[in-house]
Protein backbone atom coordinates (compact mmCIF):
# COMPACT_ATOMS: atom_id res chain seq x y z
CA UNK A 1 0.00 0.00 0.00
CA UNK A 2 1.25 3.47 -0.88
CA UNK A 3 2.02 5.78 2.05
CA UNK A 4 1.25 9.40 1.27
CA UNK A 5 3.20 12.45 2.40
CA UNK A 6 0.56 14.96 3.47
CA UNK A 7 3.05 17.61 4.56
CA UNK A 8 2.95 19.44 1.22
CA UNK A 9 -0.83 19.73 1.15
CA UNK A 10 -2.54 22.96 2.11
CA UNK A 11 -6.11 21.90 2.92
CA UNK A 12 -7.23 25.53 3.13
CA UNK A 13 -6.49 25.90 -0.59
CA UNK A 14 -8.25 22.73 -1.70
CA UNK A 15 -11.88 21.72 -1.72
CA UNK A 16 -12.47 18.07 -0.93
CA UNK A 17 -12.55 16.84 -4.54
CA UNK A 18 -9.39 18.74 -5.48
CA UNK A 19 -7.65 17.40 -2.38
CA UNK A 20 -8.80 13.85 -3.16
CA UNK A 21 -7.60 14.17 -6.75
CA UNK A 22 -4.23 15.53 -5.59
CA UNK A 23 -3.74 12.71 -3.12
CA UNK A 24 -4.78 10.10 -5.70
CA UNK A 25 -2.15 11.42 -8.05
CA UNK A 26 0.49 11.50 -5.34
CA UNK A 27 -0.24 7.79 -4.86
CA UNK A 28 0.11 7.30 -8.62
CA UNK A 29 3.42 9.19 -8.38
CA UNK A 30 4.63 6.69 -5.77
CA UNK A 31 3.77 3.84 -8.11
CA UNK A 32 5.66 5.62 -10.90
CA UNK A 33 8.69 5.82 -8.62
CA UNK A 34 8.42 2.10 -7.80
CA UNK A 35 7.97 0.87 -11.39
CA UNK A 36 7.12 3.42 -14.07
CA UNK A 37 6.69 1.08 -17.04
CA UNK A 38 3.32 -0.56 -16.14
CA UNK A 39 1.89 2.72 -14.82
CA UNK A 40 2.79 4.57 -18.01
CA UNK A 41 1.40 1.71 -20.10
CA UNK A 42 -1.97 2.03 -18.36
CA UNK A 43 -1.95 5.77 -19.04
CA UNK A 44 -1.01 5.27 -22.71
CA UNK A 45 -3.70 2.61 -23.18
CA UNK A 46 -6.32 4.91 -21.63
CA UNK A 47 -5.24 7.82 -23.81
CA UNK A 48 -5.26 5.77 -27.00
CA UNK A 49 -8.77 4.52 -26.23
CA UNK A 50 -10.08 7.98 -25.28
CA UNK A 51 -8.47 9.72 -28.27
CA UNK A 52 -10.34 7.39 -30.64
CA UNK A 53 -13.57 8.90 -29.31
CA UNK A 54 -12.53 12.51 -28.77
CA UNK A 55 -9.33 14.32 -29.68
CA UNK A 56 -9.76 17.18 -27.23
CA UNK A 57 -6.85 19.45 -26.38
CA UNK A 58 -6.42 18.12 -22.84
CA UNK A 59 -5.95 14.55 -24.06
CA UNK A 60 -3.58 15.69 -26.79
CA UNK A 61 -1.60 17.58 -24.16
CA UNK A 62 -1.34 14.42 -22.06
CA UNK A 63 -0.19 12.43 -25.09
CA UNK A 64 2.57 14.99 -25.62
CA UNK A 65 3.55 14.80 -21.94
CA UNK A 66 3.71 10.99 -21.96
CA UNK A 67 5.72 10.95 -25.19
CA UNK A 68 8.27 13.60 -24.25
CA UNK A 69 8.67 13.70 -20.46
CA UNK A 70 10.63 11.46 -18.13
CA UNK A 71 8.85 9.60 -15.32
CA UNK A 72 10.42 12.08 -12.87
CA UNK A 73 8.95 15.02 -14.78
CA UNK A 74 5.54 13.34 -14.93
CA UNK A 75 5.69 12.73 -11.17
CA UNK A 76 6.32 16.43 -10.63
CA UNK A 77 3.46 17.40 -12.96
CA UNK A 78 0.83 15.19 -11.33
CA UNK A 79 1.81 15.82 -7.73
CA UNK A 80 2.08 19.62 -7.71
CA UNK A 81 -0.43 21.50 -5.58
CA UNK A 82 -0.75 24.26 -8.19
CA UNK A 83 -3.41 25.50 -10.61
CA UNK A 84 -1.49 23.89 -13.48
CA UNK A 85 -1.24 20.59 -11.64
CA UNK A 86 -4.94 20.71 -10.83
CA UNK A 87 -5.80 21.46 -14.47
CA UNK A 88 -3.77 18.51 -15.73
CA UNK A 89 -5.10 16.14 -13.07
CA UNK A 90 -8.65 16.94 -14.20
CA UNK A 91 -7.97 15.11 -17.48
CA UNK A 92 -5.47 12.58 -16.16
CA UNK A 93 -4.96 9.32 -18.07
CA UNK A 94 -3.98 7.40 -14.92
CA UNK A 95 -7.40 5.83 -14.29
CA UNK A 96 -6.98 2.21 -13.27
CA UNK A 97 -3.53 2.56 -11.71
CA UNK A 98 -4.83 2.46 -8.13
CA UNK A 99 -6.92 -0.33 -6.68
CA UNK A 100 -10.34 0.28 -5.17
CA UNK A 101 -8.87 -0.32 -1.70
CA UNK A 102 -6.17 2.28 -2.33
CA UNK A 103 -8.73 4.82 -3.54
CA UNK A 104 -10.97 4.17 -0.50
CA UNK A 105 -8.03 4.62 1.88
CA UNK A 106 -7.16 7.93 0.24
CA UNK A 107 -10.81 9.02 0.45
CA UNK A 108 -10.75 8.34 4.21
CA UNK A 109 -7.48 10.22 4.63
CA UNK A 110 -8.90 13.20 2.75
CA UNK A 111 -12.01 13.17 4.94
CA UNK A 112 -9.74 13.46 7.99
CA UNK A 113 -7.95 16.47 6.49
CA UNK A 114 -10.98 18.18 5.01
CA UNK A 115 -14.38 16.69 5.91
CA UNK A 116 -16.78 16.14 3.02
Amino acid sequence: MVVLDKTLINPAQNNFIDLFNLMLHRAVAEKLREDAKPVLQIARNNLNRWLKKNENSALLEWRQILETRTPEEIIKIISQDTDEGQRLRSSSPFAGVLSEAEREKIWSECAEIRPV
